[in-house]
């Protein structure tokens, strides 16, 4: 009833309006036939640019290990980061029948899991000369090892010490030389954060030990539990390259050497045998001692007095790729900083990768025009207990003496014109036909 209803309408319409219609509808139909085609060659053509030994400068051996359940994790050294792409997406497991074997990159990275409480408060006093306390109510026994105390005071330091109950009864000592500070100079620097083993308890007791001091304004406290992963992390070599005082800026600037093109850094320790001062630290990175990017501050300090005795000598920063760290230590007016020492670090990056006892393997990389590979891997090592996995070494890298610079690779259109244009000659013939029908058909009627 409806294919009826929609004829007649049809041949209620001029013929131009029929012709239109018509063309449209089934013109559409001819072309997509082909379009679905060249997208599903594109595809195809993509997905099987197997490994090819050619396009590849350099490898490396990976060194024999035996693993009960066949997996293993490969480390990456300098000379890899160096020669390969910025991602790694170039490297390719091979083994030694030429087959490329799927891996998946693992990087043991820090992770944070925080679970927070805001605690009833209550029995808040102060003894004279002696300490400021507070008592802090969870409702119910609750794990937690993390206390945040909230004041306004400015210019402190002080002891802290923190007990745990159930019935308010019977009190355990968890910290008992927990410290807070604040220092609002120049550079304002502030911690009411105060780390203890962790605990379950409803009841937590907290002493702020104030002496002749006068008593700190606490106006609230928070609590939670911090389950904290650390990363799997490798020290990097480094070698100061230059120092310099820039007047104008007010500012030591020293450039670190990391040795290798794109290594991975996301970790600075500077030592200094200087004491009672501050200074903000940029950091920057770079592989050509030109180009500087990721630009990056942190605070260095270190103070003992009588009144203060806190330390900060390391700086986390977001990972960057590059040989060379910049870093600005701004100085102001102060004498610029002796320093001692320099540490570097990042997270260790391996290759997850199932392997045969019988057979030996090679890590490929040096090919700038190498796309990520894809494999079911991926998502295999989700349920693989990576921690366990033996981890190997890579031996002395080799350059391939078959190896062929490629520039970037064309559109398939281009590799394959024949194909193309045989394509685009049926699409063209074949709604070319049917219009021509068409118009007959239409004359007729």
């Amino acid at each position: 009833m409806s294919h009826s209803r929609t004829q007649k309408s049809l041949a209620d319409r001029p013929w131009q309006d029929r012709l239109f219609s018509s063309a449209l509808c089934i013109g559409s139909r001819i072309v997509f036939v082909p379009l679905c085609l060249c997208g599903f060659l594109s595809l195809v053509l993509t997905s099987l640019a197997d490994f090819t030994k050619t396009e590849w400068q350099f490898s490396k051996p990976v060194e024999a290990a035996t693993s009960n359940d066949g997996y293993l994790r490969v480390s990456v050294d300098g000379e890899v980061y160096r020669h390969a792409q910025r991602s790694l997406a170039d490297l390719r497991l091979v083994d030694d029948l030429g087959k490329e074997v799927p891996y998946s990159i693992y990087a043991q990275r820090e992770s944070t899991a925080q679970e927070s409480y805001e605690p009833k408060i209550f029995n808040r006093a102060v003894l004279p000369g002696a300490y400021s306390t507070l008592t802090l109510d969870l409702e119910q026994e609750t794990e937690s090892n993390t206390l945040v105390l909230i004041t306004s005071s400015r210019n402190f330091k002080r002891r802290v010490e923190i007990a745990g109950s159930n019935d308010r009864k019977q009190w355990f000592v968890l910290k008992a030389d927990g410290c807070i500070f604040d220092f609002s100079g120049d550079q304002k620097i502030h911690l009411t954060t105060i780390k203890y083993p962790d605990s379950k308890y409803r009841y937590l007791r907290v002493k702020v030990w104030n002496g002749k001091e006068e008593p700190l304004t606490i106006e609230g406290a928070s609590l939670s539990r911090v389950k904290i992963t650390p990363a799997r992390r490798a020290v990097r070599g480094v070698r100061l390259h230059s120092r310099e005082e820039d007047a104008k800026l007010k500012a030591a600037i020293c450039v670190l050497d990391l040795s290798y093109e794109n290594l991975p850094a996301d970790f600075l320790m500077i030592d200094t045998p200087e004491e009672n001062f501050s200074r903000m630290v940029e950091i920057q990175g770079g592989n050509d001692l030109k180009t500087w990017e990721s630009s990056q501050q942190g605070d260095l300090y270190r103070f003992r007095t009588d009144k203060y005795s806190v330390e900060k000598k390391t700086l986390r920063f977001q990972e960057m790729r590059c040989r060379y760290l910049k870093l600005l230590i701004y100085n102001h007016d102060d004498p610029p900083l002796k320093l001692a020492s320099f540490e570097v670090q990042s997270v260790e990056e391996d290759l997850v990768c199932r392997a045969q006892p019988d057979r030996s393997y090679s890590l490929y990389y040096g090919n700038p025009q190498a796309h990520a590979p894809r494999y079911d891997f991926e998502r295999l090592k989700n349920y693989l207990s990576l921690e366990t996995i033996p981890r190997v070494g890579v031996g002395a890298e080799t350059e391939n003496g078959s190896f062929r610079p490629s520039g970037p690779k064309r559109p398939w259109t281009e590799r394959k014109p024949v194909l193309f244009w045989s394509v685009l000659v049926l699409m063209v013939f074949g709604l070319g036909t049917y219009i021509v029908r068409l118009m007959m058909k239409v004359k007729a009627a």
